[in-house]
């Protein structure tokens, strides 16, 4: 288990420079009709200095490269956290005490917003084995306070211990290293360590509250092992499941689940919601 580190610089110290701003102000596409937009941002990403600049959003302080990241170009072009109504689903989720794991966790739009606005006794638990996300991520958590509320996991998730390669995305999005290899993904890749999910999760003594993953397709390699392997009384009441890359899928993961007791509560374009059958639903609600 490997926890939050402290920041080395302090936060602020990476402000980005003119071009970086006038780069991030184009593809913020305020001009722009919303079709342009995305034609827009594909051609400018590309363009912007490559380098971590620190950036606050949504009163979240994020250290993060906009041009190897996706999700850090997203922050820092729209100043926006994304996945509102998922992110209120998980925080409408949780009780005290509970944990919170995220697996896939990035650069922490999900970690950390959950740990400054959950419940208390609220733990999270994040696992990113992309050695350099996982840097900013440790980075972020001790930037924004929440250090003492999360632990890092520096492991992918998967069926049985193992090593395995990660493949860095072709197109430079390090949000979307897989263990499954995309097209044209196979030229870089980072050995990492895979465990299984109950194995890890047998370290903290506390229910899993809410449950969300995200790892590009692998998601029902990790997940259906970690049912078919613990009791009922350790499934998460709720599970955020993305859905993009479900073609991947060796088994159809939300039908597993809803074989398992689970409903879809809310679906869009690219995640599911469900919870345990008899636990309340929430996904509208509003983020504390």
């Amino acid at each position: 288990m490997e926890m939050a580190a402290t920041p080395t610089e302090p936060f602020g110290s990476l402000r980005p420079g003119a071009s970086t701003r006038a780069m991030l102000a184009l593809a913020r596409g305020r001009r722009f009709a919303p079709g342009v937009r995305g034609w827009v941002r594909r051609h400018v990403r590309p363009l912007i200095p490559d380098a971590e600049i620190d950036i606050d959003v949504e009163g979240f302080a994020f250290r993060v490269s906009p041009r190897d990241n996706k999700d850090g170009f997203d922050l820092a072009a729209k100043h926006r956290l994304p996945e509102a109504e998922e992110r209120a689903f998980v925080l409408a989720q949780l009780r005290p005490g509970d944990l919170f794991v995220d697996i896939g966790g990035n650069l922490g739009v999900y970690t950390i917003p959950t740990a400054a606005r959950a419940p208390e006794g609220v733990r999270v638990v994040t696992f990113e084995p992309h050695p350099v996300s996982r840097g900013r991520l440790a980075y972020n958590i001790a930037a924004n306070g929440v250090a003492d509320r999360v632990s890092v996991e520096p492991v992918a998730v998967g069926p049985e211990p193992s090593t395995a390669t990660l493949w860095a995305n072709a197109s430079g999005n390090q949000g979307r290293a897989s263990l499954h290899a995309f097209a044209g993904d196979r030229s870089k890749g980072y050995e990492v360590e895979v465990a299984p999910l109950a194995e890890r999760l047998a370290r903290y003594d506390a229910p899993v509250g809410v449950l969300k993953i995200d790892i590009e397709g692998f998601e029902d390699q990790a997940l259906v092992p970690y049912f078919a392997s613990v009791p009922a009384e350790r499934w998460p009441r709720a599970i955020v499941v993305e859905t993009t890359h479900a073609a991947l899928w060796r088994e159809d993961l939300l039908q597993a689940l809803a074989a398992r007791g689970y409903v879809t509560v809310a679906r869009n374009a690219e995640n599911a919601m469900l919870i345990m059958t008899g636990a309340d639903a929430a996904p509208s609600a509003e983020p504390r």
